[in-house]
């Protein structure tokens, strides 16, 4: 027997007291002949068992509280049942299902800023098998983006002053056993086929993307090249220290508001099949226009002519291209892939960003880079996701095309003459009408346009 927090408890005709006290138990009976019975009550009494005391000298000795209320809940004892396999009572064990903690949810309590939650959780067989070839379990600790290995007994350690239990999940030992619990795709790929616009003015003249044909859909190993733009929901709340330093309260709360996905292979490659625009109903304090490229008007559903969609639609999009195998070209994905909250295994991400820079070296912005390697003037005022995707994946044929034909000792010199090339010109684009001849003759990629398709 076990008692089941939470679990829905009895029926309308069982009394008051019952529902709100009372506990679920299932016990298990098993005879002789294997044949397996389950039965489900409700109790409100639980008898507690004590260890008789078989000590010779008469010595007391000691046990813990929680496991003579374990063995209590889980009695384990052997009875005269009756078997409807063999028509008759027979010897049976009776005994508990028994159920492990495997997830603990504490608030840690902060003053200032409320606190926030963190999370327990003890992380199965399968995936270590998976990830590492060994077999067995670990507690793990989930604040926030960090996740780091702990010891089982931290799990379960609280404190009211500082640490407060929220909520503590059990699971059935064993239940691999008896359930499959493989994870099945419920994506298909219908989600990215054409979908309505949450937009009321948005018109298909104003298209900036065409959805994927049938024939299209893209196979494990394709290149996708993803761009993501984000707005600002709450400032960042700092405060100034006595010896000069800041300290942040609350850091600023981001939002995606803008995905792009373009072919990366293909005839039409280049060319967007997702350029959604995420509806929020959250006040919006700063649309970063200049970065995002995103103007008020364009995440509200009664003026925006933009294709305008929930956030839910995009992660069923991204969700599928990640788990039919795609490989992810684009500058930044790690920030982006963070503050869209979905986790991308690292073999599926290009990031151009660590593709063309040095150890202990500044990292190289996506518009100094297509300058320099693909002679292209882009952001000149406001950042376009589109664009932005479609010169990843240029820079990522260029950086093939590097690397393949001079081997990685070239690459090196090539990367260094970037960096000399940067500090010379302090990292800045020379305008396009700049004497000294350094400035860029192009401003759009080499890509066929959506219009023109």
């Amino acid at each position: 027997m076990f008692c089941v927090l939470g679990s829905t408890l009895g029926s309308s005709g069982e009394s008051v007291i019952g529902r709100l006290f009372g506990c679920e138990v299932e016990n298990s009976s098993l005879c002789r002949c294997g044949k397996e019975t389950v039965r489900s009550s409700l109790t409100l009494l639980f008898t507690m068992h004590y260890p008789e005391q078989r000590s010779p000298d008469k010595t007391i000795e000691e046990y813990d509280f929680a496991e003579i209320l374990k063995k209590s809940i889980c009695l384990e004892q052997s009875t005269q049942a009756w078997c409807d396999n063999c028509e008759k009572y027979q010897p049976t064990a009776e005994g508990a299902s028994v159920f492990d903690l495997v997830v603990t949810v504490s608030h840690i309590q902060d003053a200032r800023t409320g606190g926030n939650l963190v999370a327990h959780i003890k992380v199965g067989e399968t995936y270590h098998q998976r990830k590492e070839g060994v077999t067995h379990q670990q507690w793990y600790l989930f604040n926030d983006f960090l996740i780091e290995p702990i010891d089982k007994a931290e799990s379960a350690q609280f404190d009211v002053n500082w640490k407060v239990p929220a909520v503590l999940y059990y699971v059935k030992r064993n239940y691999n056993a008896k359930y499959d619990l493989r994870i099945k795709n419920p994506i298909d790929a219908s989600v990215l086929l054409t979908e309505a616009s949450l937009a009321r003015k948005q018109r298909k003249s104003h298209a900036t993307f065409i959805p994927l044909m049938v024939s299209e859909m893209p196979q494990a190993a394709d290149l996708v090249g993803l761009d993501a733009e984000f707005v600002t929901l709450n400032q960042e709340e700092a405060e100034l220290r006595s010896d000069g330093t800041k300290s942040t309260i609350k850091p600023s709360q981001m939002s995606v508001a803008r995905i792009t996905c373009v072919r990366g292979q293909g005839t039409n490659e280049g060319v967007p099949f997702i350029d959604d625009y995420i509806s929020t109903q959250e006040q919006v304090v700063d649309y970063l226009t200049q970065y995002s490229g995103i103007k008020p008007g364009d995440l509200d559903a009664k003026i925006s002519s933009k294709h305008l969609t929930t956030l839910k639609s995009t992660y069923l999009k991204l969700r599928f291209l990640i788990d039919t195998g795609v490989r992810f070209v684009g500058h930044g994905l790690q920030k982006d892939f963070r503050v869209i909250n979905l986790m991308v295994p690292k073999e599926q991400v290009i990031d151009t960003v660590y593709l063309f820079h040095m150890p202990r070296k500044r990292m190289i912005s996506l518009r100094f880079l297509a300058w320099y390697f693909l002679d292209l003037n882009i952001q000149s005022e406001t950042h376009d996701s589109i664009e932005d995707a479609r010169t990843a994946l240029q820079l990522y044929r260029k950086y093939v095309e590097l690397s393949h034909n001079g081997g990685q000792e070239e690459f090196r010199k090539v990367l260094k003459a970037l960096y000399e090339k940067g500090r010379k010109l302090d990292w800045k684009v020379p305008d396009i009408d700049s004497a000294d001849g350094q400035g860029s003759p192009k401003s759009t990629a080499v890509f066929p346009s959506v219009m023109g398709l």
